[in-house]
């Protein structure tokens, strides 16, 4: 349209200039041009639908059609603006446990967690808890590890903290993607302690979420709780994490 425009103030100019100099006979005026060129009702220079916008041709595309799935692009670098294509994470389903006993004797507690997990009990210091195969989820098995460790009478809660930091820094080493959370102090077995919560992402791109909570339960015991799980069912398996959390004791005597 810009440029229709253009050609007319040029022949407006060259009919000034005409004017000017005259004009040999037979020959057409740029002033008659001008007329011929100009829009008129019954000869406009475009035929645009009533409300266009001409703005509406100045580098940018067009929105897709809802369901597209192409991108939105603005200017003239096709620049994505607008991510509608991205795929969108399927819900997971909200799962449902049935709560059994379990007694560690080597750590001399009990608790009670999902029913049906494989045990392995070998370490001396540590109670293993995992998924049965037919139940993963994301070719994630969920583990449950509790773990008693030595401590000194001087070990402080502030120390809690320090081997709590360098416990998620151990276990992030095998992620190729690990981020932590703000640790926060939560008893565990009536013991004061911290907590923190983790989200890594293997070198196969599983995403594994979990916890890890420790709490000195006497002057010469630290224990930990560590659940970790498929990511998308994060909130699912911290049930089972309320569930221990809630009933863990000494085993009586």
């Amino acid at each position: 349209m810009k440029k229709q425009w253009m050609l007319i103030l040029l022949l407006a100019a060259l009919a000034v200039c005409a004017c000017a100099g005259g004009m040999a006979e037979g020959q057409v005026s740029p002033m008659d041009l001008v007329q011929l060129l100009a829009p008129t009702a019954e000869s406009p220079l475009y035929d645009l639908p009533d409300g266009y916008d001409p703005a509406a041709e100045e580098n940018h595309a067009a929105a897709p059609a809802a369901g597209s799935a192409n991108k939105v692009y603005a200017g003239a670098t096709p620049i994505p603006i607008d991510p509608i294509d991205l795929p969108t994470a399927t819900p997971r389903p909200q799962l449902t446990f049935t709560f059994g006993e379990y007694t560690a004797s080597k750590l001399g507690i009990t608790f009670k967690s999902a029913v049906g997990y494989d045990v392995n009990e070998n370490l001396p210091d540590k109670y293993i808890l995992t998924e049965p195969a037919a139940a993963v989820k994301d070719n994630y098995p969920c583990t449950i590890t509790l773990e008693i460790t030595g401590i000194t009478k001087n070990y402080s809660v502030a120390d809690v903290k320090t081997s709590l930091s360098r416990y998620l820094a151990a276990e992030g080493e095998q992620y190729d993607t690990w981020e932590t959370m703000q640790a926060a102090s939560k008893t565990l077995m009536n013991g004061k302690g911290y907590y923190n919560n983790y989200r890594g992402v293997l070198s196969d791109g599983t995403i594994v979420r979990g916890r890890v909570h420790m709490a000195i339960i006497s002057d010469s015991q630290l224990l930990t709780l560590h659940i970790s799980c498929p990511g998308w069912f994060n909130s699912s398996y911290m049930k089972i994490y309320d569930q221990i959390h809630s009933s863990i004791k000494p085993i009586a005597k």
